[in-house]
């Protein structure tokens, strides 16, 4: 479909379909769950207190934001897998936080490019994926005070 019939809405009705771009909440929400544990596991990892408090606010958020992909991918009639791919670490806790930060940056920027994606096809998904992006941006800010407290030096 172009620019001018996306705009007008002259599209065929089935292109309106919600449905549509359940796979990609599908895979969206296997990388929030899986982000969600490694964020975890690297709070039990973390050399000290604050570090690991500071994870656990942010895998709790990140719990919060699954949930959101979750009701959406229910509401639209998928079914949610129970597989979730491995998490990944780091050598020290400070390379495990910055690859936290990395993969949610990543997800935040994903998060963009499919509303502008959907825009203005399906606004309902549209604003799913705005609200993501403020979530994520907002994890962001809470990792990176998380990295910049951890030693980049010190080795586990």
């Amino acid at each position: 479909m172009g620019l001018w019939e996306r705009l007008l809405g002259a599209g065929p009705v089935e292109e309106q379909d919600a449905r549509r771009v359940l796979p990609e909440l599908l895979a969206s929400y296997g990388e929030e769950v899986r982000l969600a544990r490694q964020i975890r596991e690297h709070a039990d990892h973390a050399p000290h207190q604050a570090g690991a408090q500071g994870l656990r606010a942010v895998a709790q958020e990140q719990d919060r934001l699954a949930q959101l992909l979750y009701d959406e991918i229910v509401a639209l009639g998928g079914e949610i897998s129970d597989q979730v791919a491995p998490t990944r670490g780091g050598k020290n806790h400070w390379a495990r936080v910055v690859r936290d930060l990395e993969e949610n940056q990543v997800l935040g920027r994903h998060y963009n490019e499919q509303a502008i994606a959907w825009d203005p096809d399906l606004p309902d998904v549209v604003t799913l994926y705005r609200t993501l992006e403020q979530g994520k941006n907002r994890l962001n800010a809470l990792l990176r005070d998380v990295a910049l407290r951890a030693d980049p030096h010190a080795l586990d």
